[in-house]
């Protein structure tokens, strides 16, 4: 993990940071639950800016941001996943779920419809979390949640 984010800080664009990359992404694949919450936050944020799109690694890494794990992850962590599946165009299946405002209830998807899908349920996380402790989050932390939202489709 750490190792990703600094080649890709550093911008090496070069054949061996991709198999690395790769690398990195196939075992947050085979290795979800070793992954800490920061390793989750970080490797998905690495993958993205190197446009790494490795569906069964964001999908691995969305499925740890969930709604019975959000409170172990810190604000940077949460934005910095979301950023990441956004900018990867990654977007959540029940896109309905997020509209509490024009959509009656009765045509939001249920929680359980919610939970079917990683990538809906890392945002509902997400979104219940930013709602529940606003004061925690940096400005930064804010809007990247905010710009992730607003990528894949929620107005």
């Amino acid at each position: 993990n750490n190792l990703a984010w600094g080649f890709t800080r550093l911008g090496h664009r070069t054949e061996r940071t991709e198999k690395l990359l790769v690398g990195v992404g196939e075992e947050l694949t085979k290795r979800t639950w070793q992954f800490k919450p920061q390793d989750i936050g970080t490797t998905l944020w690495s993958l993205a800016t190197a446009e790494c799109f490795d569906k069964d690694a964001f999908m691995a890494g969305a499925s740890r941001l969930n709604l019975r794990h959000i409170r172990s992850f810190k604000p940077q962590e949460m934005s910095n996943t979301v950023w990441a599946l956004a900018t990867a165009g990654f977007a959540p299946k029940h896109i309905r779920a997020f509209d509490t405002t024009l959509v009656p209830a009765s045509q939001r998807p249920t929680t359980k419809m919610v939970m079917s899908d990683s990538i809906t349920e890392c945002f509902a996380a997400v979104a219940s979390e930013a709602m529940r402790r606003p004061q925690d989050f940096k400005d930064q932390e804010l809007k990247d949640v905010l710009w992730a939202f607003s990528k894949i489709g929620v107005r």
